[in-house]
């Protein structure tokens, strides 16, 4: 009888333990290599999973978006760019918890990130290298076109017009 090797999966199988205990999940950590970079970030991000619910929700989004394919919205828009990605990540990375209180993160279909607060009228667009945002506040229109992009102008903008 011939085997059908079609069948048979290309990639080993590996079976995945499961983790019951924050013992078990830090000992398989320590098990595994990883530059200390990647530890320091792995490690930052189990503690915002358990202690920061809204930055929790922000990296679960960003997780979610990053997953996005060409012509995600069926009108041909592109998948968030990684230096788009990069960019917000960065500014996770040094935010607080309520930073991301009122913040809702979309894609857009340029491959960059749309942020609306929840409770004013502000929007931010981020791009690759700046970001735009405005805020309608009494009846006028609030903003700035092109701001070159680092996590901390960016942060300062979010809490501000937030």
């Amino acid at each position: 009888m011939e085997e059908k090797w079609n069948d048979v999966v290309s990639e080993p199988m590996i079976a995945q333990p499961v983790y019951s205990s924050y013992t078990d999940v830090m000992s398989y950590l320590h098990s595994i290599y990883m530059l200390p970079e990647d530890k320091e970030k792995v490690a930052h991000r189990l503690t915002v999973e358990v202690t920061n619910p809204y930055l929790a929700k922000a990296y679960a989004k960003l997780d979610q978006l990053s997953q996005l394919r060409k012509d995600w919205d069926g009108e041909g828009g592109l998948p968030v760019s990684r230096y788009v990605m990069n960019n917000i990540k960065q500014v996770l990375l040094i935010s607080d918890d309520a930073d991301w209180k009122n913040w809702m993160i979309s894609p857009d279909g340029n491959a960059t990130l749309g942020l609306q607060s929840k409770e004013t009228r502000a929007l931010i667009s981020l791009g690759r290298w700046e970001f735009s945002y405005f805020v309608k506040r009494n009846g006028k229109k609030y903003g700035e076109s092109h701001v070159d992009f680092t996590p901390e102008v960016f942060l300062n903008t979010m809490r501000r017009i937030g």
